[in-house]
């Protein structure tokens, strides 16, 4: 089998090592920050702002990543995003919630330039019969760490102050930039010459890419809300299953990552059973998580909640790939994602202004409705392969 085919090739390994690392830091910070904010004073609604803040700087700059990595390729952009992100990560030692703001919008626009890049250089990577499985097993590798990130990281600040944590992330920052550059070195296409600039000003009005990419918010914003507020409902309840909540979910998400990832379809058609079974588990996961916080409860939410992680981003990023402009298919591409960052992002920040003036629950009842309308969406949604999209743009233009 050649290297294309094979998603599972040695050039493919670090690319999911460095994804591994980097996330780990992220859904570390994920768990750890709002706990520490609420020790400085901060309201939920704060929380939900700092939080929410880098995804709303991602949503907005992934286009704009997309247009940089077509005229430059993604090698070089990557390995400057780890850079900075390394550096970034400095800034949490200063005790101030304008501060932590300022930092999380810096990783905002790291975490734009940086999965955006990795997402182009997974496509360039293997063939189209097997761009399904390797953007599958890379969207794994950047939910691994959060099978084990979110306990991880609850048992840490209970057994080291703050500052060892951030001291600890900094280190492992550090050493996936050595990795990323030992990748970019021995990479032959950072000495390609740049490309013609590709950007589309139309393109954006792709139905596939609109369709997918609302689809995609709807989940990001259960996602959104999940991780920034269920740790935080269930310490209220005096609960201890938060660890075991995240736990179970993520172990389903990469085992049902990596098991269903040849059933993702990698020939442009419309990925209709996948994307309602997942849209439905989510409704029904999140209106358990709104139901009850009693074991049993969080359990089948979680089965259903990593389930439906699992096949959303990989399956709509998949249709996506195949349905737009090659030409221009980093700048569509920080579209969709920017989008998906955008239903995060409001996860955080307007569930928080719900919490303020309610209590959790009701944001979950919110989320499975949404789902609920996610599913009726992409199901009456008409598609065939090879139907007209938006035109490319004539080269001498």
């Amino acid at each position: 089998m050649e290297a294309r085919d094979n998603p599972l090739s040695p050039q493919s390994l670090p690319i999911y090592l460095i994804a591994i690392l980097f996330y780990s830091i992220s859904y570390t910070l994920l768990m750890t920050i709002p706990f520490y904010v609420l020790s400085l004073g901060a309201s939920k609604t704060d929380i939900g702002l700092i939080m929410g803040a880098s995804m709303f700087v991602s949503m907005f700059l992934r286009p704009v990543a997309g247009v940089v990595i077509d005229r430059y390729g993604p090698k070089l952009i990557f390995l400057g995003a780890l850079l900075v992100f390394t550096i970034s990560l400095f800034g949490y030692f200063v005790p101030n919630l304008w501060v932590f703001g300022a930092v999380r919008l810096v990783y905002g626009l790291v975490s734009a330039f940086f999965s955006t890049a990795m997402g182009i250089m997974v496509i360039e990577l293997f063939s189209e019969k097997a761009r399904g499985q390797g953007l599958s097993l890379y969207s794994l590798s950047t939910m691994i760490p959060s099978a084990f990130c979110p306990a991880l990281a609850l048992y840490l600040k209970e057994v080291m102050p703050i500052e060892g944590i951030f001291a600890m992330l900094i280190g492992v920052g550090a050493l996936n930039f050595v990795f990323g550059l030992m990748l970019y070195l021995r990479s032959s296409s950072h000495k390609q010459k740049p490309k013609q600039s590709s950007f589309e000003p139309g393109a954006w009005k792709n139905r596939v890419l609109i369709v997918a990419s609302l689809t995609m918010m709807i989940g990001s914003i259960a996602n959104g809300a999940i991780f920034t507020f269920l740790p935080l409902y269930l310490a209220e309840g005096s609960s201890s299953a938060a660890s075991n909540y995240f736990l179970i979910q993520m172990i389903t998400l990469v085992l049902c990552r990596f098991v269903l990832r040849k059933y993702i379809p990698s020939d442009g058609k419309k990925p209709q059973a996948l994307v309602l079974t997942a849209t439905a588990l989510l409704a029904a996961g999140t209106l358990l998580i709104s139901t009850s916080v009693n074991l049993p409860y969080l359990v089948i939410a979680a089965v259903c909640n990593g389930v439906a992680f699992a096949m959303l981003y990989p399956t709509l990023m998949t249709f996506v790939s195949f349905s737009v402009p090659e030409r221009s298919r980093g700048f569509l591409l920080g579209v969709f994602s920017g989008v998906d960052d955008l239903g995060f992002a409001l996860g955080s920040l307007l569930m928080g202004v719900i919490v303020d003036h309610f209590s959790y629950a009701p944001i979950y009842v919110v989320c499975s409705v949404l789902c609920a309308l996610g599913f009726v969406l992409f199901g009456t949604f008409k598609h065939r392969k090879g139907s007209p999209q938006i035109p490319e743009v004539n080269q001498a233009m």
